[in-house]
């Protein structure tokens, strides 16, 4: 049903572009005084280059990558004065943007989502560059080379907030994520946005002065920028598979039950997500989450085991060694607070207690009455129910229900 709602919505973008294309079209030929063709070209050049910058894409902390597209369409912006050009060349480069991604889907790794976010916010910033360059025109209040760029700093503001409201709605159309957590994953994005618009910018600003020589000029710099955010979504990449590798030890040890911080990092995250917390508590959560467990390699030692030991004992074991990696001192600290009650007697809610911690221990809870136990979900999930009195919090234990009803591992 959410698949279908997108690829409706979808089809009536493509609408939307085919009417524009041709208002802008029938505007323009309608206020040009040469031949049609002086006025087709600069259209064609626009199109084609939003078009080809469009298919480059660059990692963004979201998770998602951005196209280069709405760079160009700043630098086409700035350089044409006529506002039937601008529109036209942008609604006829979203439209073959969209062919190519579609024949190249598997290759750009690009939806129908990405379609209609790109295709809203480009159309967003045009409509309100124009508007505002048209303002402070009128005004004679700011020197011209300003008024470009408060012009593309208001619309392209407003851009990043209207493809963020739109990225977010899309998302909903998957029911187990909440809305604020998609908003604020969208606006995890800042820092690209802000290296691609001042690269069409420079473009547009240089342009008139250097010639071809601009490109060099605004392409250099953002190149050094796409190679740092590049790196920096290898880098996190990596990171993670080398957390998941570490959070494997306890299992191949024969310490840890096979696959259980996998399974409960996946259902921490998803809890995490449809609660709404901020992406950057969802990372950490599940950093911890792979690795609650990790403290669990200290019970090969005869002496520990003989002694004895407590669930806290191994969380606190755990905590220290991952402690040993300065980054990952808050992760060690969900780990260390992942066994305690969400109350205490007489106490409404303990604020000391983390609330990735306590995601944490139901999701651990859930997967070993799952696994451990061999429990049916509904059962598991009433062993969570039962313990609402003082281990587990029952906002999340709600939110775990609603997961389970999304996974169709339960039906209400």
């Amino acid at each position: 049903m959410a698949e279908v709602r997108l690829r409706t919505l979808s089809i009536v973008a493509w609408i939307g572009l085919l009417i524009g294309a041709v208002a802008f079209t029938a505007s323009g030929l309608g206020q040009t005084n040469g031949s049609v063709l002086d006025w087709f070209v600069p259209v064609l050049v626009w199109a084609t280059a939003i078009t080809v910058v469009s298919i480059i894409t660059v990692p963004a902390p979201s998770g998602s990558r951005l196209s280069l597209g709405i760079g160009a369409a700043v630098a086409a912006s700035i350089l044409t004065t006529d506002h039937a050009t601008l529109g036209a060349a942008i609604c006829l480069a979203l439209a073959a943007t969209g062919v190519v991604e579609r024949n190249l889907s598997t290759t750009l790794n690009r939806t129908d989502g990405d379609f209609l976010t790109d295709g809203v916010g480009m159309a967003t910033y045009a409509m309100a560059y124009l508007v505002v360059y048209q303002a402070l025109s009128e005004r004679h209040t700011l020197d011209p080379s300003w008024t470009v760029v408060v012009g593309v700093a208001v619309a392209g503001t407003l851009w990043f907030v209207v493809r963020a409201l739109v990225a977010a709605f899309v998302g909903l159309e998957r029911s187990d994520l909440a809305g604020r957590y998609l908003w604020l994953l969208a606006l995890e994005d800042w820092a690209v946005v802000v290296s691609i618009f001042a690269a069409g910018t420079l473009f547009g600003l240089t342009w008139p002065l250097m010639g071809a020589w601009a490109l060099a000029v605004a392409i250099l710099p953002y190149a050094f920028g796409h190679l740092a955010f590049e790196r920096y979504h290898s880098t996190r990449v990596t990171y993670g598979q080398t957390i998941r590798a570490l959070a494997q030890i306890p299992e191949v040890a024969g310490l840890a039950p096979s696959g259980h911080s996998t399974r409960t990092a996946d259902l921490a995250v998803a809890i995490a997500q449809e609660m709404g917390l901020h992406p950057n508590q969802v990372v950490e959560l599940e950093y911890a989450a792979l690795m609650h467990d990790v403290g669990r390699i200290t019970l090969n030692e005869p002496a520990i085991v003989k002694a004895g030991y407590t669930d806290e004992d191994i969380a606190r074991w755990g905590s220290q060694i991952i402690a040993e990696a300065p980054y990952l001192e808050h992760v060690s600290s969900l780990v260390a607070q992942q066994h305690r009650p969400y109350r205490s007697p007489g106490v409404e809610m303990d604020p000391d207690v983390p609330i990735a911690s306590k995601i944490i221990k139901v999701a651990s809870a859930y997967d070993d009455a799952r696994t451990a136990m061999g429990l049916s979900p509904i059962e598991s999930l009433e062993r969570i129910h039962q313990g609402y009195a003082y281990e587990y919090d029952p906002h999340i234990g709600s939110s775990l229900r609603r997961v389970l009803v999304f996974r169709g591992e339960i039906t209400f």
